[in-house]
C-alpha cells in the first residue's frame, strides 16, 4: 500500500514522461514540483517505488519509467473525464460528424473510429450496434425450384440472412408460408441458445427450416466480432515505443490475422463503464507494450456497440478515457434514435 506522498511523486512521475516521453530524474521533480520536501527525500521515496515494482530505470544513471503497476495507480488515482476535457468546440465537431451519418448505420463504424482516432492520437476501433446475442425476429420461407426452397431470417436488428434448403417433394406456396408461420411463432424474439434448449414437436420441413434458423445465429453472433472498423495504426506504429523493428513486425501480423482486433474487443467491459487494460494486464504478449481504453454504447439487451482506443503504454488517458465516454455518449444517443428509445 502506498502512502499519499508516494503516489503524488508516482503521479508526477508518470505524467511527466506521458509528456516528455523521456525518464524522469528526481531533481527534476524537485526543481518542476513544489512538494515542501527534500530532494533526498524524493530520491528516496522513487528508491522505494522503484523496489516496489512501480518504477525502473532504463540506465542506472537514468531517471525513472514507470512500469505497468505505476501507470494502474495513475489511472485509478489521477485519470479521468474530467482531467482530460475535450474542448467545447471539439466536442461540437465529433458530434456534428457523427450525426451527419446518423441514420446511415452502415457509416457509423468508420466515422467514430476515425473521430476517435483523431481524438487520442492513436489507433481506435467501433463496432456496429447489435444485440449480445441475435434473435429471431421472423422466419420466411420462398419457393425457388420445385426442390429448392430459401430460409430468409431476419435479427432483432432488422439484420438478415438467408440459406437455401432442398426438399423432398415440391410443395405449394401456402404450405411454405403455414411451416414459416409457424416456425416463427415457436422461436420469434428466442436466441439460439433458447432455441436449442427449448422442446417442440416439429415435422421433417420445420425441424430442418429451425436447425437452418440455429446455424444462422450461429453465424449472425460470430459476425459481431468481425463487424468493425479500425483506423490510426499508423499512427500507433509512428509511437517511439512501438517503432522497434520486432514490436511493429508483432503488431502488424497481429492487425492483418485478425488477433489485434480480437484481443482488443475480448477486453470490452459488460457495463458502460470504461475500462482500461495496461501492458502486461493484456492477454496477449504481442499487446503488452500497448494500453486499450474501451467501453460499450448503445441500448442494454436491444443493440450495444464497442469503442475503444489504443497506444503505448505511455498515451494520455485522461484524454483516451474522455474521447471513449465522449463516442460512447453520442453513439448511444443515435442508437436510442434509431430504436426510438
Amino acid at each position: 500500500m502506498l502512502t499519499t506522498r508516494e503516489t503524488d511523486i508516482l503521479n508526477l512521475i508518470v505524467d511527466d514522461y506521458i509528456r516528455t516521453g523521456s525518464p524522469i530524474a528526481s531533481e527534476s521533480i524537485v526543481r518542476n514540483h513544489d512538494l515542501g520536501v527534500s530532494s533526498a527525500t524524493i530520491r528516496n521515496e522513487v528508491s522505494a517505488l522503484e523496489q516496489g515494482g512501480y518504477l525502473t530505470r532504463p540506465h542506472t544513471s537514468a531517471g525513472s519509467v514507470p512500469l505497468d503497476k505505476g501507470y494502474r495507480i495513475y489511472v485509478e488515482t489521477v485519470a479521468s473525464p474530467q482531467a482530460g476535457t475535450i474542448p467545447p468546440s471539439v466536442m461540437k465537431q465529433v458530434r456534428k460528424r457523427l450525426m451527419e451519418v446518423e441514420r446511415d448505420v452502415e457509416e457509423w463504424t468508420s466515422v467514430a473510429a476515425a473521430v476517435l482516432s483523431g481524438l487520442v492520437e492513436n489507433l481506435a476501433i467501433a463496432t456496429s450496434p447489435r444485440a449480445r446475442e441475435a434473435k429471431v425476429n421472423r422466419v420466411q420461407l420462398v419457393s425457388l425450384q420445385d426442390l429448392l426452397a430459401l430460409v430468409i431470417v431476419v435479427f432483432g436488428q432488422t439484420r438478415v440472412r438467408r440459406q437455401l434448403i432442398r426438399l423432398k417433394t415440391p410443395l405449394a406456396t401456402l404450405r411454405l408460408e403455414m411451416t414459416a408461420n409457424k416456425v416463427s411463432e415457436l422461436i420469434g424474439g428466442l436466441t439460439r441458445q433458447q432455441i436449442e434448449a427449448r422442446e417442440m414437436e416439429l415435422s421433417p420441413l420445420e425441424e430442418e427450416v429451425v436447425d437452418s434458423t440455429v446455424l444462422m445465429l450461429k453465424e449472425e453472433d460470430s459476425a459481431s466480432v468481425s463487424d468493425h472498423y479500425v483506423d490510426g495504426l499508423r499512427l500507433l506504429l509512428a509511437q517511439p515505443e512501438i517503432a522497434g523493428i520486432e514490436t511493429m513486425r508483432a503488431v502488424v501480423e497481429a492487425a492483418e490475422d485478425g488477433t489485434l482486433v480480437r484481443a482488443i474487443l475480448e477486453e470490452a467491459p459488460e457495463t458502460g463503464v470504461v475500462r482500461v487494460v495496461i501492458g502486461q494486464e493484456n492477454r496477449g504478449d504481442f499487446m503488452w507494450p500497448l494500453s486499450v481504453v474501451i467501453g460499450r454504447y448503445g441500448i442494454p439487451g436491444e443493440a450495444v456497440g464497442t469503442v475503444g482506443a489504443v497506444g503505448p503504454m505511455r498515451m494520455e488517458y485522461s484524454r483516451a478515457i474522455a474521447g471513449v465516454e465522449l463516442l460512447g455518449l453520442v453513439m448511444s444517443e443515435m442508437v436510442e434514435g434509431v430504436h426510438g428509445a
